[in-house]
């Protein structure tokens, strides 16, 4: 291992090389070095070409930082990616737009397993995740550009049954960051709140012979790493970026290392808007001991409205980017949690969400056609598909949580009651999908448990499509729900009014629920 500066790191990737990256957010994001490359790019146009694999969006936080710094005509030739737009990073879609790249949107869970194949040398995976959506070389919805022509995946029957075999992804260089490198290179993350795939990334470039950089804190005399927190051993590591304030944009935080518990009872109560009165409603589809997903955005409220109910420790809160059981958090810091019982590495949180493992999720949704089925990977000429179609694959009981409408909706809630002062520009509820993430048709098939959840209407999906169910008090059903749909649902024969306690700045009592009155905290066998 040889520890270099930031500059001469860069220094050392060539033009027309497949480079991964790693990073969530601030999370592992090794920007000191990207920017160096970007910084090379910008005073010589090299290197030129090149191929960039990511998970989750490395710089979210903050515009240009990131996979941003790839985002010039001409530096990259090809990206594969589950996201490529999210809070401060867009530029990237802006080279999609102009058709100036190659790009394919991958869902999570089989992008970190092709990272993992090309480890093992294997040619690639086989999956039945994405038979059916905009990933399904049928559909080809997740090539982006009319440039990206070549395939991805192919359908394969085997026994019968279909599935995905999806492309092995070595790369030449991987750039990853921890917290702390040895002498020797062994890597620790010490204060790093997870691990989302760091060693599959660095040996699917080093078993295929490029090369491991990693940007670092810390340096540690050689043996001084205790073996079992090693994440990256050193066989894995050629070169050390140290860098000792790279974690100044989202400092070390020890309630999401698991290095302390937070009294979670103590937290403030959410204010009361549109957003938590979906949230409330989410909630309620909760049982206790259930393994429950949540997606980022109004539906990462749940967890909060868990809490406030003194049932949150009844319930196993699990995101794809590693924390099980706690509280999980939202925004900024989404892919983090507090007092987490185990924090896995990504890729095997996907193994058990495609096995079914997940009793139920809530997730968002942009657009919502009549038979059930849903967009959320192209919105707005902008692409991010995160871990969806891995999430909604199997599990039991989905929610989708969001808005009615969209673009500055105005709700308020007086009285137990909603009074839309302003509606939203943009209907959700629509006739045709710009992308199919989600197939309606083909829960009903798997005997899915579908919602769709919004402040001011409850649909479910059965063999006639979107069912309305219940409305919330001060709504009226044509001027308010069918009036702005571009279809007419099928409305169930006992519609029902939203709890009112929804619409309360009270608690609604779910911990008096007889199904969680006088249950035991954490019952996390199943």
């Amino acid at each position: 291992m040889e520890v270099l500066s930031a500059k001469e790191a860069a220094a050392l990737i060539q033009s027309g090389q497949t480079i991964s990256v790693s990073g969530n957010g601030e999370m592992l994001l090794p920007d000191e070095v990207l920017q160096q490359l970007e910084q090379r790019y910008l005073e010589t146009e090299q290197p030129d070409q090149l191929t960039l694999v990511y998970n989750v969006i490395p710089g979210a936080q903050r515009s240009g930082t990131g996979i941003d710094r790839f985002a010039h005509k001409g530096m990259v030739k090809r990206m594969y990616a589950g996201s490529y737009y999210t809070l401060k990073v867009d530029r990237l879609n802006t080279l999609i737009a102009e058709n100036e790249v190659e790009a394919y949107l991958v869902p999570y869970g089989a992008l970190y397993n092709m990272v993992r194949a090309a480890a093992a040398h294997q040619p690639g995976i086989l999956t039945a995740v994405g038979l059916h959506t905009m990933v399904d070389p049928r559909m080809a919805q997740n090539k982006l550009t009319p440039r990206t022509t070549e395939e991805l995946a192919t359908v394969q029957v085997i026994d019968g049954q279909e599935f995905l075999f999806c492309k092995a992804l070595p790369s030449d260089v991987a750039i990853i960051r921890a917290t702390t490198a040895d002498e020797d290179g062994n890597l620790s993350l010490e204060h790093e709140p997870n691990s989302i795939g760091i060693l599959h990334q660095a040996m699917a470039a080093k078993n295929n012979g490029g090369i491991v950089i990693a940007q670092v804190s810390q340096l540690a005399e050689r043996g001084s790493i205790h073996p079992k927190t090693v994440t990256v051993p050193a066989i894995f590591v050629d070169y050390v970026v140290l860098v000792p304030e790279q974690m100044k944009n989202m400092p070390y935080n020890p309630a999401w290392t698991g290095d302390i518990r937070l009294p979670v009872k103590q937290l403030a109560p959410a204010p009361l808007d549109y957003k938590k009165v979906i949230a409330r409603r989410a909630a309620m589809e909760l049982e206790p001991g259930a393994l429950v997903n949540f997606g980022f955005g109004v539906s990462a409220g749940v967890p909060q409205i868990a809490a406030e109910e003194g049932i949150a420790e009844q319930v196993i809160f699990n995101v794809e980017h590693g924390p099980v059981g706690g509280i999980p958090n939202n925004k900024e810091a989404f892919g983090a949690g507090v007092n987490m019982m185990a924090v896995m590495d990504a890729h095997a949180i996907f193994d058990f969400y495609d096995a079914g493992r997940l009793d139920m999720t809530c997730l968002g949704m942009a657009q919502i056609a009549s038979d059930g089925s849903i967009n959320v990977s192209k919105v707005n000429g902008k692409y991010n598909l995160g871990g969806f179609i891995d999430i909604v694959h199997a599990t039991k009981k989905i929610v989708f949580c969001g808005s009615f409408t969209a673009g500055q909706l105005h709700v308020a809630i007086e009285n137990q009651a909603i009074c839309i002062i302003h509606e939203g520009r943009h209907k959700k509820f629509v006739r045709e999908l710009a992308h199919l993430t989600f197939n309606g048709r083909e829960a009903l098939k798997k005997g899915q448990e579908v919602y769709y959840v919004t402040e001011r209407a409850v649909f479910t999906l059965t063999d006639k499509g979107v069912t309305l169910i219940e409305i919330a008090p001060g709504v009226e059903l044509e001027r308010d729900i069918l009036q702005q749909m571009e279809y007419r649902p099928h409305i169930a024969e006992e519609l029902t009014y939203m709890d009112k306690r929804i619409f309360s700045p009270e608690k609604i009592g779910l911990d008096e629920a007889e199904r969680f009155a006088g249950k035991q905290s954490r019952r996390y066998a199943r």
